[in-house]
């Protein structure tokens, strides 16, 4: 993998997850064999309340008075990945555990539920997540990252016109070298097999397999060319315009998007965490590190007016702290990381966003798709 992307990488998988953020529209696909469980929908929704501790109490009494629903297994997968976001990388141990407890859950709610598209796709995006900590800790991610592709294209077989999934897949086969299990012919057939639809899926999946050298702003100028007026293409030039640290042409582009789909008002988190990874980045230069800590505040304040879900808010206002920490104002920080933890003990510390499968509804499965493999 090349060094520029696992630099990336690192800092995404506390990152984790991309969906992103965006909680958008997501749907129920056809015949999921979703069980609509009584435990599961309960721990769900004290989840969704900060009361993570509560709803692991709800589901592990319920596993133990039946092992064999695999909704429960589903939603303890979820909430061991929830709760290893909270934890973050200070406690590499228990970190590692919990995810991998969040693998034999949802490996579980599988085995029951064969059919089920949730499972087969949340068995993929933790499959990557582990393959990804593989890489980083310097074990071999093969076996890692073959079951996740295993999961992913089990949830394509279930559904075939899942096109997020087929743009996962690309990115996996893409962006892991061949002696990691990727790979790159692969890659490229999915590829074409999205670019014969015709629409913004063939458009966003050549994108992947673009070299790091091809200007992908004027990639995405000549695509938006075909789709006037099209929010995810005005999405997409935003980010370009981010990778080259033209701020204010993607500003505009995320504004003009969010005024097309008012559910794009997550492009005000991404905006939050480009500023976050430039900081980073800023090194002795504190008139940059200062214009990031600015900015950074002010696109996280524009994404909690539009008032985003509740494990949301509370990861929303951590960033606020990390923000005013950086700014000097100790107090305001603590006091934002104390309303955070209110909010949700466990909320993630990870500097990009958790990704949307985390949180969807029991029974519903997104239609956005975030990149794995980018903080944005």
């Amino acid at each position: 993998m090349k060094k520029s992307n696992v630099i990336t990488i690192v800092c995404i998988l506390f990152v984790v997850s991309s969906i992103g953020a965006s909680y958008n529209k997501s749907v129920c696909g056809p015949d999921l064999g979703q069980e609509l469980d009584s435990a599961a929908q309960k721990a769900y929704d004290l989840r969704m309340q900060g009361k993570v501790d509560d709803a692991k109490a709800v589901l592990e009494q319920a596993i133990l008075q039946n092992p064999n629903n695999a909704a429960t297994h589903y939603e303890f997968a979820r909430i061991q990945l929830h709760r290893a976001l909270g934890i973050g990388i200070g406690s590499r141990e228990v970190l590692f555990d919990m995810i991998s407890d969040a693998k034999n859950q949802i490996n579980k709610a599988v085995e029951l539920n064969p059919k089920n598209v949730i499972y087969n796709f949340f068995s993929g995006h933790i499959g990557f997540l582990q393959a990804y900590l593989s890489l980083m800790t310097g074990d071999e991610p093969k076996e890692k990252l073959l079951e996740a592709i295993g999961a992913f294209e089990s949830a394509l077989k279930l559904q075939p016109d899942y096109y997020p999934v087929i743009l996962y897949l690309i990115e996996l086969y893409s962006q892991f070298p061949e002696e990691s299990g990727g790979d790159k012919s692969k890659a490229e057939q999915y590829v074409l097999q999205l670019e014969g639809i015709g629409n913004v899926f063939g458009d966003k999946a050549r994108s992947i397999l673009l070299p790091e050298e091809v200007d992908k702003v004027d990639y995405w100028q000549k695509v938006q060319k075909k789709y006037e007026g099209n929010a995810d293409i005005l999405e997409e030039l935003g980010k370009a315009y981010l990778g080259v640290d033209k701020v204010d042409s993607a500003v505009y582009c995320f504004n003009k998007a969010i005024e097309i789909d008012s559910e794009k008002k997550f492009l005000f988190l991404d905006l939050s965490i480009y500023y976050s990874f430039l900081g980073m980045r800023a090194g002795d230069n504190k008139e940059l590190l200062k214009k990031c800590v600015m900015s950074g505040d002010s696109a996280i304040v524009r994404y909690i007016e539009s008032k985003p879900i509740h494990p949301m808010l509370a990861y929303s206002f951590g960033v606020r702290g990390k923000f005013k920490f950086f700014s000097g104002d100790q107090e305001q920080g603590q006091t934002l990381i104390k309303e955070a933890e209110t909010l949700d003990p466990y909320f993630s510390r990870a500097t990009g966003a958790p990704r949307e499968e985390l949180f969807i509804p029991i029974g519903e499965i997104s239609k956005k798709h975030r990149y794995l493999m980018r903080p944005f």
